[in-house]
């Protein structure tokens, strides 16, 4: 448990650790944006078709509003395993997208494995 909550807390504070170091030049300034990815055509038949629209977000594919905004629900998973002779395994996640493009993620898991004497 204690490993848990050090993992979150470093996980909450990383952001904060990330913003305080100095800007550092990648490219030239003088280059070019890269062109617009093409438009899958699962996207193009759900507009054709007038049923709801899918944009991939951070955290997967999010459903378009009516105003053309991405939802920002959150979305998570829940896994659980078992075995025989010696296996257990449980883990959980969250994933929730903000509003200017990026996400926050958490998970955790544990696993257990004991083989018989």
């Amino acid at each position: 448990m204690r490993l848990i909550l050090a993992a979150l807390t470093a996980l909450l504070l990383a952001p904060a650790v990330a913003l305080a170091g100095e800007v550092i030049a990648t490219a030239p300034p003088t280059q070019s944006p890269p062109a617009a990815a093409p438009v899958s055509p699962l996207q193009e038949a759900d507009a054709a078709s007038g049923g709801s629209r899918v944009n991939m977000g951070p955290c997967g594919p999010e459903a378009v509003t009516d105003d053309g905004q991405t939802e920002t629900k959150p979305h998570g998973f829940v896994e659980a395993g078992v075995g025989t002779g010696g296996y257990r395994h449980i883990a959980a996640g969250v994933c929730k997208p903000l509003a200017n493009g990026g996400a926050i993620a958490v998970s955790v898991s544990q696993s257990q494995i004991h083989g018989r004497q």
